[in-house]
């Protein structure tokens, strides 16, 4: 980071146009919270009839003030199939809920109080985190250290923190979830947390093929792959009810059609593409770089999709023959998901931190030796946390490196399928 901020300032001693900055505008910190939360409207009504939102910080005025013109607790944005005013709509029913107690805390104790609330939440989960991974993994000294930086000091993790994303909170739960399975203890808890992932993010539901490569039986492997899927679907059936209740506006289909006009914005329009670690977006980012503007492609698209799906089978099936390693399939389900979907925020590669510790923690027991593997996968791992270019180049950037760690992973020679066809032809 020290390095990235020493080439920031030089290119503005050189007359850098503009602001060239390792960090979004400061204009939207802790929006995706805040910004969200006071879109909420109706937990609002007695701050703005008694005008207490005047004694807020400007930034938060701001995002209460301009929410009030977008009219999201109306059906006419959702209703219109040409509308791309985003609304609170398209967010799942746990994360939804996370940002209406938010807005209730805002109205009632100010933003402040709010924002910091979220922060304390998150590194007191983080810590909780940190226990959980000795308790299981039996890690000490060194190891520890470097979970607490990954997991709260790293620069996904600041970036997280400044602009307030549920995505700290999934990689949390994802991380408990992964520690049950490296431990192969405490596996009903595993599932309740993953559970609790996918009803904020789905992505994480392919890291139920991590069970893939394990020696037990292919019934119980199903069976562990399934057990979380229930609990998500539990948890989401009641979530559901608790965010209806709380927003009677949310229902099954607005929320489909919240989401429809977020990938209208989004997915083919010009919104998040910024810091995107998408492939998807690299088409783009040429057009508009050859001054063709950063148009959407619907072919390109399903390339992307039918070519991630493709390799998923391909290194699903490579993982079930032994042919990687449960370090190296871990960093192909991590990556697969951003480089596929058309958006993907940098923030999110916040979920690459959980590999980085496992790492750190199995280099810490067996010592690296020349032509380690596992040093190359840290060193792709530790370029995706790190800042490397500018909004428009960071993500074009990010998403090479995870494309180059997938080809890595797959490339990997298949010792166990090399020794049963040596056996077959003696």
């Amino acid at each position: 980071m020290a390095v990235r901020a020493l080439v920031d300032d030089i290119y503005h001693a050189f007359g850098g146009p503009g602001r060239w900055s390792m960090f979004f505008d400061p204009a939207d910190l802790f929006a995706d919270f805040a910004k969200v939360a006071t879109a909420y409207k109706f937990a609002f009504t007695d701050v703005m009839a008694k005008a207490e939102y005047s004694h807020w910080p400007r930034l938060f005025q701001d995002y209460l003030l301009n929410n009030l013109g977008a009219a999201d607790d109306s059906l006419r944005n959702i209703n219109d199939p040409h509308s791309h005013t985003i609304t609170t709509l398209h967010i799942p029913p746990l994360s939804a809920i996370i940002f209406v107690l938010g807005a209730m805390a805002m109205a009632g104790a100010g933003p402040m109080a709010a924002v910091l609330g979220f922060m304390a939440a998150y590194l007191a989960l983080g810590l909780a985190m940190m226990r959980i991974f000795a308790c299981l993994c039996d890690a000490r000294g060194p190891v520890m250290g470097f979970c607490g930086f990954a997991l709260c000091l790293s620069y996904p993790a600041i970036w997280m923190l400044t602009r307030e994303n549920v995505a700290g909170f999934v990689m949390l739960l994802v991380f408990l979830y992964l520690l049950t399975l490296w431990a192969d203890r405490w596996r009903w808890i595993g599932w309740i947390a993953l559970g609790l992932a996918l009803n904020m993010r789905p992505e994480p539901a392919l890291l139920v093929l991590l069970e893939l490569p394990g020696k037990v039986s292919v019934g119980r492997k199903l069976a562990r792959m399934v057990a979380p899927g229930v609990a998500a679907a539990v948890i989401g059936a009641l979530s559901l009810q608790a965010m209806h209740a709380l927003y009677p506006v949310y229902t099954i289909d607005h929320f489909f059609k919240g989401l429809a006009i977020y990938h209208r914005v989004y997915a083919q329009g010009s919104m998040g593409n910024d810091w995107n670690v998408s492939l998807q977006f690299l088409p783009r980012w040429a057009g508009r770089a050859l001054g063709m503007g950063p148009g959407w492609n619907a072919i390109t698209s399903r390339f992307f999709c039918f070519a991630g799906a493709a390799a998923l089978v391909l290194g699903a099936r490579k993982a079930a023959r032994q042919g990687m390693d449960r370090h190296e399939w871990l960093f192909f389900l991590t990556a697969l998901p951003p480089l596929v979907l058309p958006v993907t925020a940098y923030y999110h590669m916040l979920r690459v931190m959980p590999l980085m510790v496992f790492l750190m923690l199995d280099l810490s027991r067996r010592p690296p030796m020349p032509g380690d593997r596992r040093l190359t996968l840290l060193g792709l791992a530790g370029l995706i946390a790190s800042p490397l270019g500018t909004n428009d180049t960071h993500g074009p950037m990010v998403a090479l490196v995870l494309l180059a760690g997938c080809v890595f992973v797959m490339g990997r020679t298949d010792h166990a399928g090399a020794d049963r066809l040596a056996r077959v032809g003696g």
